[in-house]
């Protein structure tokens, strides 16, 4: 067997639910200036969409592919917000109609049988919602006609593309589509667990269900891209559905597509195996000896007198004044 091979069973064999990973794909203008136009008198101009749209879909393909090969299940990609739509003009709009509909054609649907995976479209039911003039409406009418006639399958990976997601939305028409009978149902049932645990996973798998139209486990980790040094939450909908646990955020310096297996198996092993302190009772006693703990207050205090060691601040580039 392979390493990816044999890492990829043990993943398996540690989340027998299935790993499940929000990545939002950060930066794919700055990939493509950087591998394709940093020789150019303008780098930043994309004067190409096609060819920008190409690029990007083989780079997606090597990405998915990697997350798979590792041994994950599930893997959630958020591709552009609702604000998209108002906020960077109507030719950012257009070509977000169109790179949407790619996920739908021949392509796209060889290499979802190539891998074994379903996809899944959720948040189109806010473009479901707009007028039926609206080419939102029209992108989420062709998403949903897909869906409807694609041959799904239990026990296959998935590849769930969240589209313009208002979690809010989702959430309310789900209890609003249920019939008198079903709600009374669910409310009994709910006020019957005294379990806060059991709780929040009867909530979970109830708008989890109605969000992506498939049970799903809660997330295990999410990986973004704070390569201007900000940090930002790219994944409104998968996101939304969290309520604490051993979640983990991960954040990479550069692109997301520049992502390494190396790097992503590092990761996900992480996720696995790593063992953080964590308290299980009121205090950390026994996770700490006097010279860890005198290590660990020098540290503290040398980044504390550092402005710049605070995670979040916007990261000037070269060529920009400090």
């Amino acid at each position: 067997m392979s390493d990816h091979t044999a890492f990829a069973a043990q993943i398996q064999a540690q989340f027998k639910e299935g790993l499940t990973g929000i990545f939002p794909i950060g930066g794919t203008r700055t990939t493509f200036i950087l591998e394709k136009n940093r020789h150019q008198a303008d780098p930043g101009e994309i004067p190409d969409f096609l060819e920008y749209a190409t690029y990007l879909i083989k780079r997606y393909f090597s990405f998915i592919r990697m997350y798979f090969d590792l041994g994950g299940q599930n893997m959630i990609l958020p591709l552009f917000s609702y604000q998209g739509f108002y906020e960077r003009g109507e030719k950012y709009a257009r070509q977000m109609y169109q790179t949407c509909r790619w996920l739908i054609q021949a392509e796209f649907q060889e290499f979802y049988r190539e891998l074994d995976a379903d996809p899944y479209f959720p948040g189109i039911d806010t473009l479901l919602h707009l007028p039926k003039d609206d080419p939102a409406h029209e992108l989420g009418r062709d998403l949903a006609d897909f869906q409807q006639h694609w041959q799904y399958k239990s026990g296959r990976r998935t590849i769930i593309w969240e589209v313009a997601p208002i979690p809010f939305y989702t959430f309310w028409m789900a209890q609003h589509q249920l019939s008198a009978e079903a709600e009374i149902t669910l409310g009994a049932e709910i006020d019957a667990i005294v379990d806060l645990k059991v709780m929040y996973e009867r909530l979970y798998q109830f708008y989890a269900r109605a969000a992506y139209g498939i049970d799903l486990p809660v997330p295990h980790f999410y990986v973004g891209s704070n390569r201007n040094g900000d940090i930002k939450l790219r994944s409104p909908l998968s996101l939304s559905l969290l309520c604490g646990g051993p979640f983990r955020l991960y954040f990479t310096p550069y692109p997301t597509l520049f992502m390494k297996p190396a790097t992503l198996q590092a990761i996900i092993e992480d996720v696995a195996f790593g063992k953080p302190r964590r308290a299980l009772t009121y205090d950390y006693s026994g996770q700490f000896t006097p010279e860890s703990a005198e290590a660990e207050y020098q540290r503290a205090l040398k980044l504390s007198e550092d402005p710049n060691s605070t995670i979040g601040l916007t990261r000037l580039s070269e060529t920009e004044d400090d």
